[in-house]
């Protein structure tokens, strides 16, 4: 175990990456995680699989780990020494299956220490190396696709905290045609909620610098998965590869021969915040084992008519006897030796049904498959009414199903949320309705479902303009013309206003004459034919016929009076100067817009002239008090 800091290294690192050129077609995976020690120190374990027999070079002799801090400044490289490597054992669970003989996995792990003081965006832990294996059949060009083992130590104040590592390494061998249920737990040294997934694993390096001296900052480039493979169908397998989010079971069914890469995520969360996540990139080597037995249930048919009394159909192949187990948990005397047996159940439900076929043999081989018995529900839901413009509401399944059933919605491409789960949903539908609606409802794997339409209309569009536009003087003659889209033959009615109050019903102009000071609110309604009403408001500025000036003002920052205030000037082409009392310019703005506040001159009397475009100018005096 070692540390380094990165500068200490540097001509080291350079030498690395330009002497490494090997285009190293080894790796098969990897992860990286990390143990608090107290005291601001980590530990950092980055595990590295490859294949004994691969065309590519042994493990490296420094493990390059690369720290950045969240915003992506590096802060350190740990050049980590080689500690030599072990074989995994590549074993299948029954005598009567034969691997090929030239598959070999070996695996280091590479341990280093570093000091990470808390910060306000956590660290960036990781690792890159290429290439893969040519022989992967899931990736694009694997032979030149690198991999990174990445992870992160969340920010302050969660900086205590040691990351999910997984409890042990599934079979690097899958018998092709033969069902895997392994346990892919991880442990959490600090007790923190994990949810486990598949993942996409990470491409790092290149043919040209496969043995990179340190890592490129996050975000990291995903693979480019072969086409027909992605990172929810990452191997030929039926039903696919799957992991339970909750107990880290992993499932999968291999049918096809071939080397697939595979990756795997454990996240922690504490307190509901995602602290870290674990990918472990690793690979399946899928091969034909000779299986002299298989044992096999039909999958299921029907269930969903209320009958209990389940006919089971042998599908096993090589088997002379049989052991049944129809998983009821009411009785012990659910078992059976036929081949093709028969058992009714006490209730509605779920149940895991087991045949060994040849049990106690040598060849034994044991499969289980899942058995669901009820009655399909009966759901509805009621329709909302008509409305106009988006529509906010309440969804609620109602009908005939039971207390373990479960609910989906399909709300439209339209609706947010496109889709939901449960019983009750609350959407927004848009104004382009009309929005189908599906529930369905589903309860020991019987479905049903039921459709219903969600009418909405669209809102009117109602663009009014004044002519001259605002601001215009007292006593002034405006023209408001409708714009809005349709007009003349826009919805009726419509409605002008003026403040609040209908001074025209229905036309496309409306004429104010001799307008009077202030700012005023000029309003065109309208209505359709599905009863949708919307408006639009013009804010219009008559303006009064002089300007105040006021004689004092106080910026002593107390929000009232700061500046030196002249009624109506905004609405004005003017001019302004300040002088002192010896007739200097202390300030000066064209189209004075009320921005003077005396700043760097003394408390004391002022003299301005304010001009106006062709109107009066205005002299006198200001006096600045703080």
């Amino acid at each position: 175990m070692a540390t380094f800091r990165k500068w200490g290294l540097t001509v080291l690192g350079i030498l690395l990456g330009m002497t490494v050129q090997v285009h190293a077609e080894h790796i098969i995976g990897g992860e990286i995680y990390y143990d608090y020690l107290g005291s601001n120190q980590y530990q950092i374990t980055l595990t590295l699989y490859r294949d004994c027999h691969g065309t590519g070079a042994a493990f490296d002799p420094l493990g390059n780990v690369t720290i950045y801090d969240g915003a992506n400044n590096l802060i350190n490289v740990l050049y980590i020494n080689y500690p030599g490597s072990t074989f995994v054992p590549v074993v299948l669970d029954s005598p009567c299956l034969n691997l090929p003989p030239n598959l070999c996995i070996e695996t280091t792990s590479y341990i280093g220490t570093v000091t990470l003081p808390p910060n306000a965006t956590g660290y960036h832990i990781s690792y890159q190396r290429c290439c893969r294996q040519s022989s992967v059949m899931n990736l694009f060009n694997p032979g030149s696709t690198g991999l990174t083992c990445t992870t992160r130590i969340p920010p302050a104040p969660d900086q205590v905290n040691s990351s999910p590592r997984f409890n042990q390494l599934p079979p690097v061998a899958l018998c092709l045609d033969e069902p895997l249920v392994f346990d892919h737990s991880a442990t959490d040294p600090d007790g923190d909620q994990l949810v486990y997934a598949l993942a996409t694993p990470y491409t790092g390096g290149s043919s040209a610098v496969p043995y990179p001296n340190m890592s490129t900052p996050p975000p990291y480039t995903p693979v480019t998965w072969a086409p027909g493979y992605n990172g929810d169908f990452q191997i030929n397998s039926s039903p696919p590869l799957a992991i339970d989010q909750a107990s880290g079971v992993l499932t999968v069914h291999p049918t096809s021969v071939g080397n697939y890469v595979i990756a795997l995520s454990v996240k922690e969360y504490r307190n509901g915040v995602l602290l870290s996540e674990t990918i472990r990139d690793f690979l399946f080597s899928v091969v034909a084992c000779n299986a002299v037995v298989n044992a096999g249930i039909a999958t299921q048919t029907g269930g969903c008519d209320g009958n209990l009394t389940v006919n089971f159909t042998n599908a096993s192949s090589g088997g002379q006897t049989w052991y049944w187990d129809f998983g009821d948990p009411t009785t012990d005397e659910d078992v059976s030796s036929g081949q093709n047996p028969t058992w009714t159940y006490p209730g509605f439900g779920t149940y895991t049904v087991t045949l060994i076929a040849n049990p106690g043999a040598v060849c034994a081989d044991t499969t289980q498959a899942i058995f669901s018995l009820g009655e399909a529900p009966v759901p509805y839901f009621d329709v909302p009414g008509p409305a106009c413009g988006s529509l906010a509401t309440t969804l609620t399944a109602l009908g005939q199903a039971g207390p373990d059933a479960s609910y989906s919605w399909d709300l439209g491409p339209q609706a947010t949320p496109s889709s939901a789960t449960g019983p009750v949903v609350e959407v927004v539908f848009s104004e382009n309705g009309p929005h189908t609606v599906t529930l369905t409802v589903e309860e020991y794997g019987c479905p049903a479902s039921f459709a219903g339409t969600v009418i909405t209309h669209p809102l009117p569009t109602v663009l009014i303009v004044g002519d001259p536009p605002s601001p215009q003087p007292m006593g002034a003659d405006i023209l408001f013309t409708d714009l809005s889209p349709g007009s003349p033959t826009a919805p009726d009615p419509s409605f002008w206003s003026l403040d609040g109050l209908v001074v025209q019903t229905g036309g496309g102009t409306w004429e104010w004459e001799h307008a009077q000071p202030g700012m005023h609110a000029v309003s065109l309604s309208f209505t359709t034919a599905e009863g949708c009403t919307a408006s639009y408001v013009l804010h219009y500025w008559i303006i009064p016929e002089d300007v105040e000036i006021p004689n004092v003002f106080s910026p002593n920052g107390d929000g009232r009076n700061d500046r030196f205030h002249i009624e109506n000037a905004q609405y004005l082409d003017n001019e302004l100067s300040i002088y002192n009392r010896w007739g200097q310019v202390v300030f000066h703005a064209t189209n004075y817009r009320n921005q003077w506040d005396g700043t760097g001159l003394p408390d004391g009397t002022y003299y301005y002239v304010f001009r106006v475009a062709d109107g009066p100018s205005h002299a006198g005096h200001v006096t600045l008090v703080r």
